[in-house]
């Protein structure tokens, strides 16, 4: 009885400990695969980079990019499950039927595309990157707006803190930054710049 109540203590002391060493966002996701759409443009490309690098490494799921044509094709992938996440733009309607919205300040345009967009399609707008998209070349294109991640609830049922890890890289992309990704970009190795650029913030 001496013994049972000695490894019970144990145990309990023990608990804390193994809680603190394992991975905070880790969901027993190794091994299974999210699709994320982009089209070619700069940001896409580096955020796209970014998603997969970063989900993977937190996680341990593979994260694949799925190359379109369009934003409109991207929308449509992720709509339909044949890819599970997009990045897109709250000034920007991505299709015909997508109402653009413009509130009296940047936080209120993004909680009216979010509601609608949860409501009309089922999908989430996660926090935003921070910086304004899309982007080509070196700078944005004209109307450019805040770039947000944007998944849908059935996704983040089967993946159910996904966005909090997402949520982790809100406001760590602002223009400057990317600017300085987009330099980078063109002189080095893609995959191997994303991951310096959370290891020097100590995200990975």
């Amino acid at each position: 009885m001496n013994r049972f109540k000695l490894l019970l203590t144990c145990l309990m002391l023990t608990m804390p400990l193994i809680q603190l060493i394992q991975p905070s966002d880790t969901f027993s996701c190794v091994g299974r695969v999210l699709h994320v759409a982009i089209y070619d443009t700069t940001d896409q490309n580096i955020l796209g980079q970014m998603l997969a690098v970063f989900i993977n490494e937190r996680t341990g799921t593979t994260i694949e990019l799925k190359q379109a044509a369009t934003p409109e094709e991207c929308f449509e992938l992720v709509k339909k499950g044949d890819a599970d996440i997009f990045i897109g733009y709250i000034g920007s309607p991505v299709t015909k039927g997508t109402k653009k919205f413009v509130g009296s300040s940047t936080d209120e345009t993004y909680s009216l595309v979010k509601q609608y967009y949860r409501e009309q399609y089922g999908m989430v707008i996660l926090k935003p990157f921070g910086y304004k998209g899309p982007v080509k070349g070196s700078g944005p294109v004209p109307g450019a707006s805040l770039a947000v991640p944007i998944t849908t609830r059935k996704v983040l049922d089967r993946f159910p803190i996904l966005d909090r890890v997402i949520n982790k890289l809100s406001d760590k992309i602002d223009d400057d930054t990317l600017e300085i990704l987009i330099e980078k970009f063109k002189k080095e190795n893609g995959e191997q710049v994303i991951k310096n650029f959370l290891k020097t913030r100590n995200m990975i």
